[in-house]
């Protein structure tokens, strides 16, 4: 074969060769930044859900807060040793407390009762953690408190 009529082939060959390589590679980055923006979206997406899920909780206790003074309210019509009430988040409870008429402990004994309810502070959970301290309190205050 002569070398001229090889010449216009190979030409047609390497052109195609080098336009399906460009034609590839705008492929490739085409999809690399559909999937670039798709992760984009999706962190997005995340961000809002945690930023609503975070306002739905603000919401819920300023409601449970509420509901916890309506009930604080409705006790001291009935009883006049209402001393006032508190939400525990932790136990997702609203606690009224209420003024003791016997003899208040001393703090060396309410504080006997603390460590013998909570022994391990490294160990104690965030609830048994949130009771101690609400007994604690309530026997230092000498009150006694009810949950609802």
């Amino acid at each position: 074969m002569d070398k001229s009529k090889l010449i216009l082939p190979i030409g047609i060959l390497l052109g195609c060769i080098i336009l399906g390589g460009f034609f590839y590679a705008s492929q490739v980055t085409k999809q690399q930044s559909i999937e670039r923006q798709h992760q984009i979206d999706l962190q997005a997406k995340i961000e809002t859900d945690k930023a609503k899920a975070e306002q739905d909780k603000k919401e819920y206790i300023v409601k449970r807060t509420k509901d916890c003074y309506d009930y604080e309210t409705a006790e001291r019509k009935k009883f006049n040793n209402v001393v006032g009430s508190y939400y525990s988040e932790v136990r997702d409870t609203c606690f009224v407390r209420f003024k003791l008429d016997k003899t208040a402990k001393t703090k060396t004994e309410c504080s006997r009762i603390f460590y013998t309810a909570v022994p391990d502070q490294n160990t104690v959970s965030k609830i048994a953690g949130d009771t101690a301290i609400y007994d604690l309190a309530d026997c230092l205050d000498n009150t006694f408190s009810k949950g609802i």
